[in-house]
């Protein structure tokens, strides 16, 4: 169920319906049966997995927590300091062990079934190249959607329990409610239990102000999608697709179109779901911070996909960078190189599990891996030449806080992570490696001289609602750096907002959609 569909749109009126007519403590209720209805509609034995999925991290939880009261109550009762001591140890490695073993259930079923191919098929080269006849079978498993969201919710819930930041949920179907929400499923926002789900389970009122905030923010989020990023996909598609037929200049173009396009895809989603949620009274995390306006690579990812970042922070780079191995490495690190290097070293090594673990997450291809490494080597570089990039800045008499300075980190920034992305929109590794070596060969800057040859297979009407709809993004995503959104919008005459409201209306009746436009799937949700 595309959520720009008639049929999500008449779904949505119903859910709104019945969870403001229903007593205000069972609404929690009619989330979960709208829940299970949106995610059936993709497959009924597609629900299985999500139910099954949550079924054991709550258990998990409800175990892990279940050890830990009984374990403090038994500590307190025990007077001899040794013993105590060894007891709780004992009841700390119960917990892990019950952690650890949620958590490979769940991620182990995601593995298999997302890259399950992918292992068979490196499994199979490697074969090949000890001049092995046997090959090893690919499977016909097909991987139900929203997965790698809702899996990384569940660990993400069961490792927060063992570390006693909130309590467990004792009811099953609250959980699964808040794993399952149908807004956030398919591309989140990564959420927290003790956030979301403590917000869908509370009891809310009907607000006209939020009916007003919520439905205008969904209709940003259908301009976004429908008039920006569909009608811009078109051309990314065809000069990717095809390559070979244009010259580097729109090869560029157009990838870093496809910055634009994911950008206006990708938040027009969020738009459109948080404007959901805000209606019923839910918070969302937000999850993007006007992305296009960071000055370093490290600095665009903290406001990329925020709640991705932040989760692969909490769960994957505070566990390695503090474990063992890495402050062993930081130890060593400092007695040869010394303290900066002490620091650095055990962030370094954390990074590396993160940056393989972003590339994996996107898709199971190398084409991934190549995209997040090359992320990474930009991030090491700066950390590590940053005392010998003031130097030159000083020597140069560049002033970092000067306009032009600043705009020339943004527009680099963003050439930077469009380029890196040449890699994930490619069909494979080899393919863009190819695709540059072309690019570099053909560069063909004449057709700079005729601008609308870069827009292919697109109409001038299309290009003009293109170019107004990104003009109108970054007029919002100004405002929002500098602070002003807010007083622009409450300051706003009412009568001036009405008319912005018919206009946005207008422009999605008249058009949004069309033969050539990739109308329905958001770009986010293949991964």
């Amino acid at each position: 169920m595309s959520i720009t569909s008639l049929t999500f749109l008449i779904f949505v009126l119903a859910v709104f319906c019945a969870y403001f007519i229903v007593p205000a403590r069972f609404r929690w209720m009619v989330v979960l049966a709208a829940n299970i209805v949106f995610y059936c509609w993709s497959g009924v034995p597609y629900f299985f997995y999500v139910a099954g999925a949550s079924l054991a991290g709550w258990i998990a939880a409800v175990c892990i927590e279940r050890i830990t009261v009984n374990g403090s109550r038994q500590a307190s009762e025990i007077k001899d300091r040794e013993a105590q001591k060894t007891f709780r140890q004992k009841v700390t490695s119960h917990k892990r062990i019950v952690c650890a073993i949620a958590v490979i259930l769940v991620l182990g079923i995601w593995i298999v079934l997302k890259y399950g191919n992918f292992i068979i098929s490196n499994l199979n080269s490697l074969l090949r190249l000890f001049h092995v006849d046997k090959s090893i079978g690919l499977t016909s498993w097909v991987m139900p959607i929203g997965m790698s969201f809702y899996t990384f919710h569940i660990i993400g819930y069961v490792v927060d329990i063992y570390r006693k930041k909130y309590s467990a949920e004792r009811n099953y179907l609250r959980f699964l409610t808040f794993v399952s929400y149908f807004p956030h499923v398919i591309q989140g926002p990564f959420s927290r239990f003790d956030e979301l789900g403590k917000s869908i389970l509370q009891e809310h009122r009907f607000s006209y102000d939020r009916l007003c905030q919520g439905l205008s923010r969904i209709l940003w989020g259908l301009v976004k999608k429908l008039i920006v990023a569909d009608k811009l996909g078109v051309t990314v598609d065809q000069i990717i697709s095809h390559y070979s037929q244009y010259t580097g200049t729109q090869i560029v173009f157009a990838f870093m179109a496809y910055a634009i396009q994911l950008y206006a895809d990708f938040s027009g989603y969020m738009d459109i779901v948080c404007g959901i949620s805000h209606i019923l009274g839910i918070e969302l995390s937000e999850n993007f911070r006007q992305p296009y306006f960071a000055k370093t690579v490290d600095e665009y990812w903290r406001r990329w996909h925020i709640t991705l970042g932040k989760w692969f922070k909490d769960y994957v780079f505070m566990p390695v960078s503090m474990g063992r191995t890495a402050q062993k490495l930081g130890r060593k690190a400092r007695k040869k190189w010394g303290p900066k290097m002490g620091k650095l070293v055990p962030g370094y090594l954390a990074l590396l599990f993160v940056w393989t673990a972003t590339g994996l997450w996107h898709g199971a291809s190398w084409k991934y891996l190549a995209w997040g490494y090359l992320n990474l080597l930009v991030i090491l570089s700066t950390m590590q030449l940053g005392d010998f990039y003031s130097r030159v800045k000083k020597k140069l008499h560049i002033r970092s806080d000067s306009w032009y300075w600043k705009l020339f980190c943004i527009c680099r920034t963003f050439f930077l992570v469009s380029f890196f992305r040449f890699f994930s929109i490619s069909a494979s590794f080899m393919t863009a490696l190819s695709m540059i070596r072309y690019m570099a060969g053909n560069v063909g800057l004449h057709i700079l001289a005729t601008p609308d040859q870069l827009f292919v297979k697109t109409s001038l009407k299309d290009i003009i609602l293109i170019i107004a709809g990104f003009l109108m993004m970054l007029f919002v995503d100004i405002l929002q750096e500098t602070g002003k959104w807010e007083a622009v919008k409450t300051g706003c005459p009412f009568w001036i907002r009405d008319v912005i409201y018919v206009f946005f209306i207008m422009l999605l009746i008249l058009f949004a959609g069309g033969s050539t436009d990739l109308v329905g799937g958001f770009m986010y949700a293949n991964f």
